[in-house]
């Protein structure tokens, strides 16, 4: 069996969650909403750093894969204490919120931000040719009546009753904890981190019931009207919404158990995906992926 957190993220930076590379493009715009693959990268991360020293490659693949084998990440979307901004495909075009709708024209306006950036040729103190950025990013910042508030993210994170991460329990309690140690209590998300980007505190946990249906079993099944992450793409099925030729990028491919020789080193092998926010032409239930992809149940 899994037990089920609500987790609560405040943004203390900018958020930059890439896609694919953009070639011959000077703009890299950022997901309005971050991947479960994100967040387990990130988790890996700070849990391997706390529980050894020095670590190599090899113990990021180690704990990697236990975290993969023992936690189930959801995708994680803006909230604002009011409305999560789950995308949905509607006929009135693409609409954001779940209890309120604004459109992207809106949810762009009070969210999204952009920076641009150049290298400098230091023998003529001009931008190098070529060099010109924009970095687009979820602003960590939003104007709501005259004042100015935290933007937070939120979703859901399904941890096995028995989990043990390199011989640790794992605990939950006002986060998750291994030996003590809280490993959701800051995490470096997304990209861009030498700009400073992608700094999240934990605000709280357990705050939100999911907006969708879940049933708790040996597997974690969702169902929605909308879909509320990546699903594969069956030509068999009818939608309203949009593909993405997906693919994912960290120290090791969890799947296919290649490695790499440090973070992002490694990307899995792109394939088409129903994006989030699709709507399919019969509401269907999905198994949850560790990643928080939906995978389709065997019939």
């Amino acid at each position: 069996m899994w037990k089920e957190i609500n987790v609560v993220f405040k943004l203390k930076s900018p958020l930059h969650i890439g896609y694919l590379p953009f070639r011959g493009s000077v703009v890299s715009p950022t997901r309005y909403y971050v991947p479960g693959r994100n967040l387990w990268g990130a988790v890996t991360k700070r849990t391997t750093e706390n529980l050894l020293e020095n670590p190599a490659a090899n113990d990021y693949k180690n704990i990697g894969k236990e975290i993969m084998e023992n936690f189930m990440f959801s995708y994680f979307y803006i909230y604002d204490e009011k409305t999560i901004y789950f995308p949905q495909y509607t006929n009135e075009g693409l609409k954001y919120g779940y209890n309120k709708k604004i459109t992207r024209s809106e949810f762009e306006h009070k969210f999204i931000g952009s920076q641009i950036s150049t290298a400098i040729d230091l023998d003529s103190l001009t931008a190098k040719d070529e060099s010109l950025h924009e970095i687009e990013f979820i602003s960590n910042k939003f104007q709501e009546s005259g004042n100015l508030k935290d933007v937070k993210i939120t979703g859901w994170i399904w941890i096995k009753e028995d989990a043990k991460i390199n011989n640790r329990e794992v605990d939950v309690d006002a986060g998750i904890f291994i030996d003590n140690f809280n490993i959701i209590q800051e995490l470096i998300l997304g990209g861009e981190s030498k700009y400073g980007f992608g700094h999240v505190l934990l605000d709280g946990i357990n705050k939100i019931d999911p907006p969708f249906e879940v049933e708790i079993k040996d597997s974690v099944t969702v169902s929605s009207e909308f879909l509320i992450s990546h699903l594969k793409y069956d030509k068999n099925l009818n939608f309203m919404g949009d593909l993405e030729l997906l693919a994912g990028r960290g120290y090791f491919d969890p799947e296919t158990q290649r490695g790499g020789s440090g973070p992002g080193a490694t990307i899995s092998k792109p394939q088409y995906y129903f994006t989030p926010g699709t709507k399919l032409e019969y509401k269907s239930y999905f198994q949850m992926s560790w990643d928080g992809k939906l995978m389709r149940l065997s019939t």
